[in-house]
């Protein structure tokens, strides 16, 4: 393991990649059989003034996490500004609320998180607004006022909003420069191409982890998807194949949860919203019941939205709210989008059943069971 190197340009074709030697300065040639490109994905920035400020901080690393420490710490703020509302904006805007720190999100879209069912928005908002978080929508960031390159402001097209300190959660890009430079495939998404087996369009390099398009099980293209465990396999893959394996990753379903103070949320596939844009035909279906069975001490309600598509009947996505380990029953939905299941499949599944931790028909089979009736037969 070289650590303080740098990978400045790869030469696929000679085998070999030029590295800097950050502790002499020097340069050297390393050579290769295999590589795997795991270099994973940065910050993305607004592109707007005063963004560079000393109290404007990224989310995205350990590095970041100490700098944010140490600056709550020592310069105790009164006031934050959070602009974007995926699930990292949510997480830190609960923390700060912890630290008694007021709060306002900004955010481009009605509810949070784009990816989201409304339904599934509008509790997370009301779930923030409780927390004594401002949860303010449908804007867009102009501008970060700074004075002496400490930021005071943030100018939206909807007013100006005052802090001690930001956060910029404005998700993550995929570094591919590397890449690009020396001639691999770079996809639709902006990701690193690569095949089930993490190989790029060169076969003796492969890919893994946030730099690299992942393909998505449901609606059948490739997807950028920064997450840790998805990294994970595909690392295990890559790593295999790199040694004369033939390991496949098969892809994603999209499934994902948050906490934001009290409420879970679990999603899998995609939402009624993107699967239209992406030319699907949709049913859906809203379940509000509770947690357990109704009569058994510390039920709480719950919501399940199902989404499917009204020619075939197979299921595209779904997301869980609740208060009582909600988010964990997502996994029941990931397995059966993983599996293109059908609705009446589904509405089949023997799910396990008792009353301190579901109630009588768990909600995604009566779903399953209500969406069936609706589904165009030829």
């Amino acid at each position: 393991m070289r650590l303080q190197h740098e990978a400045l340009e790869i030469d696929p074709r000679r085998g070999r990649v030029r590295v800097l030697d950050r502790g002499n300065g020097q340069e050297q040639e390393v050579p290769f059989d295999r590589l795997i490109l795991a270099i994973g994905s940065r910050s993305r920035r607004l592109g707007i003034p005063g963004e560079d400020a000393r109290n404007v901080f990224t989310l995205k690393d350990l590095g970041d996490g100490i700098r944010i420490k140490k600056f709550l710490e020592d310069r105790r703020p009164r006031r934050a500004v959070i602009i974007g509302a995926g699930y990292i904006s949510l997480e830190v805007a609960e923390a700060l609320r912890r630290r008694s720190v007021g709060t306002t999100i900004l955010y481009r879209g009605e509810v949070p998180y784009s990816g989201l069912e409304p339904e599934v928005g509008r509790l997370i908002v009301k779930a923030l607004e409780e927390n004594g978080v401002r949860y303010v929508p449908k804007v867009m960031p102009q501008a970060i006022e700074a004075e002496g390159g400490v930021a005071r402001c943030v100018v939206t097209d909807g007013g100006a909003f005052e802090a001690d300190v930001f956060f910029l959660g404005t998700g993550v890009q995929p570094n591919v420069e590397l890449a690009r430079q020396a001639g691999i495939e770079i996809g639709e998404t902006g990701g690193i191409a690569v095949d089930q087996g993490m190989r790029t369009s060169y076969p003796t390099i492969f890919a893994a982890g946030d730099c690299c398009e992942k393909y998505h099980r449901v609606i059948g293209r490739p997807v950028l998807a920064p997450l840790g465990d998805v990294a994970n396999k595909e690392g295990r893959v890559a790593g295999e194949n790199s040694v004369g394996g033939d390991a496949r990753f098969n892809g994603i379903v999209g499934a994902s949860c948050v906490k934001v103070f009290d409420l879970e949320i679990g999603v899998a596939g995609v939402s009624e919203a993107v699967a239209q844009r992406l030319g699907f035909r949709t049913i859906s279906q809203v379940v509000e019941t509770t947690s357990r069975v109704g009569i058994y001490p510390g039920a709480k309600p719950s919501l399940l939205k199902l989404v499917a598509d009204a020619s075939t009947g197979r299921l595209l996505g779904g997301s869980l709210v609740g208060t009582d380990g909600e988010a964990r029953k997502v996994n029941a939905l990931a397995v059966a989008l993983y599996n293109r299941m059908c609705l009446e499949e589904v509405a089949q599944l023997d799910l396990a059943y008792a009353p301190p931790f579901s109630s009588v028909l768990d909600p995604l089979l009566v779903a399953a069971t209500l969406l069936q009736r609706r589904v165009e037969r030829p």
